[in-house]
């Protein structure tokens, strides 16, 4: 053999056995990539050159179940873990492959190597999540926040001996708040307040929810007003959903006594809206919105040339919305642009006239395109004219069907398919009334009695839920000053389905007022949409507030807020006890109570809910994660914009579609 051929054969040879190489080097890049990682039970005799696939078939979390407490903003951490199970029966400790996620990211976070941390802000139930080549499994965990105060300085003895304490108080009258009440998100947090408590007394304040718990321990002299911090009210509401307890503990002298203990209810979210009132005191409307510290003067100033008067706003009505103001005088009669702060159109006639009164208390359309005059005798005139009218210009609407049709104190359902109201004419005569409605063609139906007038009080104020199936009215006088009154539910549905709402009007009232406080309740309106698994109505009240508002009922008139379950059953208060409406002037006389939506936002700027913005949608797609308005989404969350409740995300765990908005299911 010659040296070219030898070289030939060499180079022939050399080329099969790089061929060789890279073809194992092939194979062994997939076996690797399906071998069993480090820390696996076992072989896996299905891989390699005739074996069969090795795939894995679930995932699991370890531990499935964990809680962490939380002690006063310090970060805690829990490491999860998550196991493989393969084809062939293996196991191994995938953790650090594995994609995680963890729900409610402001009580914390996972990495990726599964150690969770919490921020230490707020307690709250979390869903840990780990993905791994397409198997997901899923693990609990819950975060108790722990906050301890002692601005009193008591000292062991004194905190075992307030914490070991059974005896009720026979000596202190509870003023407020209710037991049972619920309180929703966003607001600031209710004075505890109580009589007969002596100067020197130690008090243990002690509210606890799953998530959280707060103890403190301090000093409140009489009159006994206990002042929550505005951050620990604020952690004890973001970090609860449902059920908390309050209890109160009193040392006096060496005596160790029970004060209170109430049941409590969280709603999680913030109420939606803004709500308008005619504050007596000021002379016009003004409005707040849930979570101000003070009310919103908004419209002082803006009258132009309409005739000057001590009252520019009265008698008002507010289209849902946020878009329309409707009022009776005594400046301003007529139609007001809530969103460029100026009069549409004014009926005319001198200040405090019966012309300039035509508009007092009427219906105003959810869009505020239409508004019904109110035909009871006060406060506006007698005789008003029925029909349909613009607030653009005060034109009558022809072919509404409401021509012939009188209407007190009329009310739109938020979402414009229903207007209740007291009948005036047509099917009853002081009963509660409701017709049909077409927003799209501005028709209505047939009128139909629901509830009849009955011997008792007569009927006042009627304002549809937000899902059109229920009225809130009141029984009693008219106006608030003329005698006693208390609200009720109706079906807008089902006639003659009355019910009495108990808890909200105070019955069984164990404060210190006692009798004083009942049958004080008047002119309710419910919020155009629900939050936190609730409807929400704001009423005007003569009762007491607590220890702060103590005057007779002639000088006492705020506004104040009540939870209502979702779906009422039929002979079942729904109602829960209400809470003072806080940010209100209480040195004002405060009544007639209007919510509104706020006029929504634009793309891009913040949100809280899709309730606030034109698009319908609000999600953390702002710089860092901010929540910003969308115009959409790929489902809506809840408080955004859905048409039916399969559009919204968490449907399958409870959340309804009403009055187009994703509402969460009330707290378990």
């Amino acid at each position: 053999m010659n040296r070219r051929v030898s070289l030939t054969y060499v180079l022939i040879a050399c080329t099969a056995l790089i061929t060789v190489l890279l073809a194992c080097g092939s194979e062994r890049s997939w076996e690797d990539e399906n071998a069993p990682p480090a820390g696996s039970s076992g072989d896996n005799p299905g891989i390699g050159f005739g074996g069969g696939d090795r795939k894995v078939v679930s995932l699991t979390v370890d531990p499935p179940t964990a809680s962490l407490v939380v002690e006063s903003g310090a970060v805690m951490t829990q490491p999860f873990k998550a196991i493989a199970k393969y084809s062939d029966n293996t196991t191994s400790d995938v953790t650090n492959a594995t994609q995680w996620i963890a729900t409610s990211l402001q009580v914390g976070n996972i990495a990726s190597t599964g150690l969770y941390s919490t921020t230490g802000s707020i307690g709250g139930d979390v869903k840990i999540t780990g993905t791994f080549q397409g198997q997901k499994a899923s693990a609990a965990l819950r975060v108790k926040l722990h906050l301890l105060e002692n601005p009193a300085g008591a000292d062991a003895a004194t905190i075992a001996a307030l914490k070991a304490a059974t005896t009720k108080d026979s000596a202190i009258q509870w003023a407020y708040p209710y037991d049972g009440t619920v309180f929703p998100r966003g607001l600031h947090a209710p004075l505890l307040m109580w009589n007969n408590g002596g100067a020197g007394d130690t008090y243990y304040v002690h509210v606890t929810s799953a998530t959280f718990e707060l103890e403190s321990f301090t000093k409140v002299p009489p009159p006994s007003r206990y002042a929550f911090t505005t951050a620990g009210w604020q952690k004890l509401v973001d970090s609860t959903s449902g059920a908390a307890d309050l209890t109160v503990a009193r040392m006096a002298g060496t005596a160790v006594t029970i004060a209170v203990q109430h049941k409590w209810t969280v709603a999680p979210a913030s109420m939606r809206g803004t709500i308008y009132y005619w504050a007596n005191n000021q002379g016009r409307v003004m409005r707040i919105k849930p979570g101000a510290t003070t009310p919103d003067d908004f419209s002082a100033g803006t009258f132009g040339a309409l005739p000057a008067s001590g009252c520019t706003m009265t008698c008002h009505t507010v289209s849902a919305d946020g878009s329309t103001l409707v009022s009776g005088g005594d400046t301003l009669g007529g139609s007001y642009d809530l969103l460029k702060n100026t009069p549409i159109f004014d009926t005319g006639g001198a200040a405090g006239s019966a012309q300039k009164r035509l508009w007092s208390n009427p219906a105003v359309s959810p869009d505020g395109k239409y508004v019904i005059q109110n035909s009871s005798p006060l406060p506006g005139p007698p005789g008003a004219a029925a029909g349909l009218w613009s607030t653009a210009n005060g034109t009558k609407i022809a072919g509404s069907g409401l021509d012939a049709l009188q209407m007190g104190m009329p009310n739109f359902a938020p979402d414009g398919t229903k207007i209740a109201y007291v009948g005036i004419s047509g099917v009853g005569v002081g009963s509660l009334d409701v017709v049909d409605f077409d927003m799209k063609t501005a028709k209505a139906g047939a009128p139909k009695e629901l509830v009849a007038k009955g011997a008792g009080l007569g009927i006042a104020w009627p304002s549809v839920s937000p899902d059109a199936k229920w009225a809130i009215y009141h029984r009693g006088p008219l106006d608030t000053r003329d005698g006693a009154s208390d609200l009720f539910l109706a079906s807008t549905v089902t006639p003659n389905q009355e019910i009495r709402l108990a808890k909200l009007n105070g019955d069984g009232y164990p404060f210190a007022a006692g009798a004083r406080d009942l049958a004080l309740n008047f002119e309710p309106t419910f919020a155009p949409v629900p939050s936190g698994g609730y409807f929400w109505v704001v009423f005007t009240s003569r009762r007491t507030y607590g220890n702060a508002l103590t005057g007779a009922k002639e000088v006492v008139k705020e506004l104040w807020v009540a939870a209502i379950d979702l779906s009422p059953t039929p002979g079942t208060d729904p109602s829960h006890p209400p809470f003072l409406l806080p940010g209100q002037d209480e040195t004002s006389l405060n009544m007639r109570g209007f919510w509104a939506l706020d006029p929504c936002k634009g793309d891009g700027q913040g949100c809280a809910s899709g309730t606030e913005c034109c698009g319908g949608f609000c999600d953390g797609s702002g710089p860092a994660g901010a929540l910003v308005c969308k115009s959409a989404g790929t489902c809506a969350n809840d408080g955004d914009r859905c048409d039916k409740a399969s559009d919204c995300c968490n449907h399958p765990t409870g959340t309804l579609c009403i009055n187009h908005v994703c509402s969460e299911p009330g707290p378990k």
